[in-house]
């Protein structure tokens, strides 16, 4: 893996498609990235995992928080895939199928991570450049290790140290880490990608919905100014 920050992927060919930000008109908001695993080992949990995430859609459509809630959704597995750019919550469709483009046979976690924390920071950058405050909440949803990256966990874990110098960002902008499965190499992911906090959760279609209550939870805490704690199930 290359361990420069120049990596041998073209990020720039990733469109995003973000929200116009001239066109917020609220104070502060909420983006939300979820970079999601779709390789070939997650196939046993998919269909409960797109439940999930789908009421986790209509959920927040409906709740307190929709007016400052934007949302990205990034796949990944031998490719990245940019399912949605930073969008209002009420455009985000309840119908995604995170099969749909095919679950691919490796697993490209740190190029994945690195480009929805750059997005999110360059989002977040010009949202407060136009006066807009913004909290930023990563979650990374994974059942294994990486094995396919051209960066190294190093390049991630940088990007983030190096955000979160500013004192401003510190308590801001939080990552988590969903291990989904028994595979606990996740766990070395986290720490090696300088991922805040790390979530275990089985494949059952309770365990997910438990992570997405959880996410939910975390979301609203945020918008009302309280801290975004470590996953406690």
């Amino acid at each position: 893996m290359n361990d420069n920050n120049s990596p041998l992927i073209d990020y720039s060919s990733f469109n995003f498609g973000n929200f116009n930000i001239d066109e917020i008109l609220n104070e502060e908001i909420i983006c939300t990235v979820f970079v999601v695993d779709t390789s070939a080992s997650t196939t046993n949990f998919v269909a409960d995992l797109n439940k999930a995430f789908n009421e986790f859609v209509e959920v927040m459509q409906k709740s307190h928080v929709a007016p400052t809630l934007f949302v990205s959704i990034i796949e990944f597995d031998k490719t990245i895939r940019t399912r949605s750019g930073f969008q209002p919550i009420a455009n985000i469709p309840t119908n995604i199928d995170f099969s749909a483009n095919g679950l691919g046979g490796a697993t490209k976690l740190y190029d994945a991570t690195k480009l929805g924390i750059e997005n999110s920071i360059e989002y977040r950058n010009n949202l407060e450049n136009s006066g807009v405050n913004c909290k930023t909440l990563i979650f990374v949803l994974t059942d294994g290790e990486d094995n396919s990256s051209v960066n190294s966990a190093h390049v991630v874990k940088e990007l983030i140290s190096d955000f979160k110098k500013v004192e401003a960002n510190v308590n801001s902008f939080v990552t988590i880490l969903f291990g989904i499965g028994q595979d606990s190499s996740f766990e070395q992911a986290q720490k090696d990608m300088g991922i805040e906090y790390l979530g275990k959760v089985g494949t059952t279609a309770a365990e997910l919905k438990k992570m997405i209550t959880f996410i939910s939870a975390s979301i609203s805490n945020s918008s009302t100014g309280k801290a975004v704690t470590a996953p406690s199930f």
